[in-house]
């Protein structure tokens, strides 16, 4: 009986430490939940360096294409940039909150990119950023 309470115990242990990974652990942010989800590009709405996205299920106008990212709550990421067939390319990366209000994404390549974007607005169904440059 012993055995079986230190197995059940150790067994514990062994799934909390298995979650405790860094991917499995979402972006520690209360705006997690809306910004997790599939956005596309909603290039007719920008406003100067803001940029509009819009959930994926949007009806959106006709376009040669929509870039776009998904941001998974896990703090894993699929930017889908414009391919040369213009197809959509997936790109997988990370991503993590700077802040409240600033996101880092890294972005496999070619080319491989680190960028943030900061949170202008975030509605269910509207995400502005604007992309910070680099220091």
């Amino acid at each position: 009986m012993r055995l079986l309470l230190v197995l059940a115990g150790s067994a514990t242990l062994l799934v909390g430490c298995r979650s405790a990974s860094p991917v499995a652990q979402a972006p520690q942010n209360p705006q997690t939940q809306m910004l997790a989800r599939a956005w596309r590009h909603s290039q007719e709405e920008d406003q100067g360096s803001v940029q509009v996205y819009r959930p994926a299920s949007y009806s959106f106008p006709p376009a040669r294409g929509r870039e776009g990212i998904t941001f998974e709550p896990t703090g894993r990421l699929t930017k889908f940039v414009i391919a040369p067939t213009d197809g959509l390319l997936p790109l997988p990366g990370q991503w993590t909150w700077d802040n409240a209000h600033v996101v880092h994404l890294r972005v496999a390549g070619p080319p491989a990119q680190s960028y943030r974007l900061k949170i202008v607005e975030l509605t269910p169904d509207m995400l502005k950023v604007s992309r910070i440059d680099p220091r």
